[in-house]
C-alpha cells in the first residue's frame, strides 16, 4: 500500500508539471516494534511548461479542426494525463465521423533551447467503416426487435459515435437492462464491420407490497403487480415485447386508489404508442394536506402517441372521469359549497414533449420540456367546460464530477367557456408542499375560501425550482434547494403578486425497500396570517 501511495504522489506531481520529481520513503520501527513511522521525501525539481503543440499525419480533416479538440495549449503547465486525454479526444472525433480504425499516438520531447516540453500528436486515420450486420447478444427474454428499434445505427450506415452513444442511452432508458455494451467484429470486406450489441437483462416483473408514510398522505399501504417488458401474446411467459402492464391498489389514512394500466409503445410495428389507464381514487378531507372536502374519482384515460423526431414526441389523451365532491368543511362559504355533488368531465389533451436527458432515471445533463393544451366539454360533451394551457421545462447541468444542478419552470393558465361560469375546484392549480414550493403546507399558497380559509386553487400558476444535488455515495444524495411560486385566482392576475419563496436542505437515500426522500424547507415570505416556521417533507413508499 505504501508503494502505491508513493506512485500516486509521483503521478500527482507529474500532472502538475514536475516530471523530474523524485519520491522516496524511510520507515522506522519504534516503540518495541509496535509502530512504524513513515517518512516520505519529495524532491520536486523543475516545473515544466508546454512548448509547441503539433499534429501530423492528418489528411482528411484539417489541423485547425483537430486543434479544437486539444485542451493542452502552449504555455500551459505540462501534464502527461492531459496529453493522453487530448489524444483520446482526437480519436473520438474521428470515431464519430466513421473512422473507427483511426489511431492517435503522442510524442513528447524536452526542447533544450526553450526548456519546455513539446508535444506532437501522430494521427493514423485509416478508412471509413460501415455497418454490415447488427448482432444482438445476451437477451433471453427481450425480443430482438425491441432492441433494434432503439438503435440509431442500421446495416449499411456509416459508423457514428454520437449515434452509438444515443443508442446506449435509449436502451438504458427502457429499464429492461442493467448493462449495455457495443463491440465490432470483422465483416466481409475490410471497410465493413459487424456491430455487436451485448445486453444484460434486469428484472422487469414485480410483485410488491408494502407501506410508508408521507407528510401529504400520512400512513399508506399498497399492493402492486407490474411487468415493464410485457408480451400479451407470449403464453405462458408473457414477457419480451416491451409492453407495460400494472395493477396497483393503495389504501391509507386519507386516500384509497385502484389503478389498472396497459401501454403498447409500438403498434403495427411503427413508433406509435397506445395506452389505457382505468382508475378509482378517493381522498378524504384533510387540513394537513390542503383538501377541504372529500373527493372521489372514477374514470379512464386513452392515449395515442407518436415519435416525431429523435427527441420529440406528440401525444393525444382522452379522459372521461366522474367526480364526486362531498363532506365540505362546516364553515365553507357559498362559493365552496356549490362545488358539492357529482359531475362528469370529458376532455381531450394534446401534448408535445422534447426529452434530451442522458438518463430517464438519474439524469445528469439535458432537459425534458413539455407543453399541452386540454379542452374539457364543448365538442367532447360532459358537465364542465374549460380550457387549460400548461408548460413544464426541466433542465440538468453537470457542474463537477458528483454535482448536478436541476432547474425547473412550470406555468399554466385555465379558463371556463360556454355554460360554465368557473373551473371546478378539483381541476384548478394548487401550489405549496413537497412537489411545488417546500417549506409551506400542501396546496396552501394562493387564494383561500372566505369562510373556512381553506385553499381553493386558482386559474393561473407559476413555479420555479432550483436544486443542487450532491452524489455522496451510490445510495446517498444530498440536496440544496430554492423554490418559488404562486397561484392566482384569474388569468389576468398572472404574476401580479409576490412569488412565495422557500429554501432548504434534503437527503435522498436508496434503501433495499425503496427510496427515502426527506426535505426541510423554510418559508421566506409566507402569506399574511401564516407562520414563518420550517417544515419537513418526508416520503417513503416501496415494497418488500
Amino acid at each position: 500500500v505504501l508503494e502505491d501511495d508513493l506512485e500516486r504522489i509521483k503521478a500527482f506531481y507529474e500532472d502538475q508539471g514536475f516530471i523530474d520529481v523524485v519520491v522516496d520513503k524511510e520507515v522506522k520501527i519504534i516503540e518495541n516494534r509496535k509502530y512504524a513511522e513513515v517518512i516520505i521525501y519529495i524532491q520536486e525539481n523543475k516545473r515544466y511548461l508546454t512548448g509547441q503543440v503539433t499534429v501530423k499525419g492528418n489528411k482528411i480533416f484539417t489541423t485547425s479542426a483537430l486543434r479544437e479538440k486539444i485542451k493542452l495549449q502552449s504555455g500551459n503547465i505540462f501534464s502527461p494525463s492531459a496529453v493522453s486525454d487530448d489524444a483520446a479526444n482526437i480519436q473520438t472525433f474521428y470515431f464519430d465521423k466513421g473512422y473507427i480504425f483511426c489511431n492517435v499516438d503522442s510524442d513528447t520531447a524536452l526542447n533544450a533551447q526553450t526548456g519546455k516540453v513539446d508535444v506532437n500528436y501522430i494521427v493514423r486515420e485509416g478508412q471509413v467503416a460501415y455497418v454490415e450486420n447488427v448482432n444482438i447478444e445476451g437477451n433471453t427474454k427481450t425480443k430482438d426487435v425491441v432492441i433494434r428499434r432503439e438503435l440509431r445505427l442500421s446495416p449499411e450506415d456509416r459508423f457514428d459515435g454520437q449515434k452509438l452513444r444515443r443508442s446506449k442511452e435509449r436502451l438504458y432508458n427502457l429499464g429492461y437492462f442493467e448493462d449495455v455494451s457495443f463491440d465490432t467484429a470483422p465483416g466481409s470486406i475490410p471497410s465493413k464491420r459487424n456491430l455487436i450489441v451485448s445486453v444484460k437483462e434486469a428484472k422487469t416483473g414485480e410483485f410488491s407490497f408494502g407501506g410508508g408514510y408521507s407528510t401529504v398522505d400520512r400512513l399508506v399501504g399498497f399492493v402492486e403487480v407490474q411487468q415493464k417488458n410485457f408480451d400479451l401474446f407470449n403464453f405462458p411467459n408473457f414477457t419480451g415485447a416491451g409492453q407495460r402492464i400494472g395493477l396497483r391498489a393503495q389504501f391509507g389514512s386519507v386516500r384509497r386508489d385502484f389503478d389498472l394500466m396497459f401501454m403498447e409503445p409500438w403498434i403495427f410495428g411503427k413508433p406509435l404508442s397506445f395506452g389505457v389507464d382505468a382508475f378509482h381514487r378517493t381522498r378524504e378531507r384533510s387540513n394537513e394536506s390542503g383538501w377541504a372536502y372529500n373527493e372521489e374519482n372514477t374514470g379512464f384515460d386513452l392515449s395515442l402517441g407518436k415519435q416525431l423526431g429523435e427527441f420529440l414526441t406528440g401525444t393525444a389523451v382522452y379522459r372521461l372521469e366522474d367526480t364526486k365532491i362531498s363532506d365540505l368543511v362546516g364553515d365553507a362559504s357559498g362559493l365552496l359549497q356549490k362545488e358539492a355533488g357529482k359531475s362528469l368531465l370529458s376532455s381531450m389533451k394534446g401534448i408535445l414533449t422534447r426529452d434530451s436527458r442522458d438518463s430517464a432515471f438519474t439524469p445528469t445533463k439535458g432537459n425534458i420540456t413539455s407543453a399541452w393544451l386540454e379542452v374539457a366539454g364543448g365538442p367532447f360533451f360532459g358537465d364542465e367546460n374549460f380550457a387549460r394551457l400548461y408548460g413544464d421545462s426541466d433542465w440538468y447541468f453537470p457542474l463537477f464530477r458528483r454535482f448536478v444542478l436541476e432547474l425547473r419552470l412550470r406555468a399554466g393558465i385555465m379558463d371556463p367557456f360556454g355554460d360554465s361560469d368557473d373551473v371546478p375546484i378539483y381541476e384548478r392549480f394548487y401550489v405549496g408542499g413537497a412537489e411545488t414550493v417546500r417549506g409551506y403546507k400542501e396546496r396552501t399558497i394562493g387564494p383561500r375560501d372566505t369562510g373556512s380559509n381553506e385553499p381553493i386553487g386558482g386559474r393561473s400558476m407559476l413555479i420555479f425550482n432550483a436544486e443542487h444535488v450532491i452524489l455522496i455515495t451510490d445510495f446517498l444524495k444530498g440536496a440544496i434547494f430554492y423554490d418559488a411560486g404562486n397561484v392566482w385566482e384569474e388569468i389576468g392576475d398572472f404574476a401580479s403578486d409576490t412569488l412565495r419563496q422557500g429554501v432548504g436542505l434534503g437527503i435522498r437515500v436508496k434503501t433495499p425497500v425503496g427510496p427515502v426522500k426527506l426535505d426541510y424547507g423554510y418559508p421566506l415570505n409566507p402569506q399574511k396570517g401564516d407562520k414563518k416556521t420550517g417544515r419537513f417533507h418526508f416520503n417513503i413508499t416501496r415494497g418488500f
